[in-house]
Formats: C-alpha cells, sequence, structure tokens
C-alpha cells in the first residue's frame, strides 16, 4: 500500500470521483482503489491521473520525506 493523496488533491479541485475516471480514461472503481486501498497505478495512469488533476505526480503519489534507503 502507498500513503497518496489523490483524494485529498480531487476534494480540491471538486472534481467527482466519476469525472476523473473519464478523464484519466479509467474507471471509478480504479480511482477508489487508488484513494481508499492504496492500490498503486502503472505509471501511464498515474500521469493520465496527474494531467486530469493539473498537478505533478510527486504531489500525490510521493512522499518527499521518505527514505527509501
Amino acid at each position: 500500500m502507498i500513503n497518496n493523496k489523490l483524494r485529498k488533491v480531487r476534494k480540491q479541485t471538486e472534481m467527482s470521483v466519476s469525472e476523473l475516471a473519464r478523464r484519466a480514461h479509467t474507471s471509478r472503481q480504479t480511482i477508489t482503489n487508488i484513494e481508499l486501498h492504496g492500490q498503486i497505478p502503472n505509471g501511464l495512469l498515474m500521469i493520465s491521473i496527474c494531467k486530469a488533476l493539473n498537478h505533478d505526480p510527486t504531489d500525490i503519489f510521493f512522499d518527499p520525506c521518505v527514505n527509501h534507503d
């Protein structure tokens, strides 16, 4: 599971799950799984989601304070 800020960012942009799914060319269930269950999107889906929300992937999916050593 990853810690992501997708739900927070989506709500800040006032976009529904359905609208984000449509813009990112995926299903509502996939967006819900990412938001609530920590499903990790593949690179292309991550980019599509971030484009739809007009955010950089590091803003949503990566925590700069985590040490990966």
